[in-house]
């Protein structure tokens, strides 16, 4: 009989655990960037990073390294930091791998990744453990800079499944297109102002034709030639309600519980 209670006990145990683990606790991070300067934007985001203590999973906007520069200076010049091209991506990589440690949770965002002359908008979900998964955007603009990525990014954290995407990506509904393989779908941009209403319309229609949630991180403020950028971050569940956003046009972070 003893047995018997101790087996019940450790499956209410297991039970409780296997709840807490279909959950995760996702800071947004709503940044203004400091356009063109990767050395200055990574004390930024430390500082930041410290400020998502307790969160499971720590989302930044698109290119949050340099903000979206590929479009308006040249390659070379646009993706150096002091210590130059080659040394830029296993920096940024060492930075995110330290944050995530730090935090114990896994951390999202892209940055330019160069290889074979050519140039790639790259997301990294690097991991407490240092371990990283990439998704390279599939969908660039046909006059950038940027060469397109060929595949899809499924990673599986705390029991919850995500797919992830970039800025542009979520013009392109087939590209996003859930065949059950996801819970929630990220997107990290650098999605101005002027077409803020796009912004907020996709993301509520890829939440719903795909029935799950939208986790959406876009940078904030100006860039260098007086673009704006309003933010508007947001968690949107999978019935189209905005469930969590930041605040307009501010450097902002936004708690939110993803359940499954």
């Amino acid at each position: 009989m003893k047995v018997f209670y101790v087996t019940l006990y450790l499956l209410f145990v297991l039970s409780l655990t296997a709840k807490a683990q279909d959950s995760v606790k996702v800071a947004l991070v709503q940044a203004h960037l400091a356009w063109g300067d990767v050395d200055a934007n990574l004390r930024d985001f430390d500082k930041r990073v410290r400020s998502c203590k307790g969160c499971d999973m720590i989302v930044f906007p698109e290119l949050f390294t340099s903000g979206c520069e590929m479009k308006k200076r040249d390659k070379e010049e646009a993706v150096c930091s002091k210590d130059g091209v080659a040394s830029y991506y296993p920096l940024v990589i060492k930075r995110m791998r330290k944050w995530a440690k730090r935090s114990g949770a896994l951390v999202v965002g892209s940055t330019i990744y160069k290889e074979e002359g050519k140039y790639y908008n790259r997301l990294l979900a690097v991991y407490p453990d240092g371990k990283y998964e990439y998704y390279d955007k599939h969908n660039c603009f046909k006059k950038g800079s940027f060469s397109p990525g060929d595949r899809h990014l499924a990673l599986e954290w705390k029991g919850i499944r995500f797919s992830t995407y970039i800025c542009y990506d979520l013009r392109f509904p087939e590209w996003s297109r859930n065949h059950g393989e996801y819970d929630v779908a990220i997107y990290i941009a650098n999605w101005p102002e002027s077409r803020r209403d796009d912004w907020n319309r996709l993301l509520r229609e890829r939440a719903i034709e795909n029935e799950a949630y939208v986790i959406a991180v876009n940078c904030a403020g100006a860039d260098l030639t007086g673009l704006m950028y309003r933010g508007e971050s947001c968690v949107i569940a999978p019935d189209g309600e905005v469930r969590a956003k930041c605040r307009d046009y501010r450097d902002d972070i936004v708690v939110y519980k993803v359940m499954k």
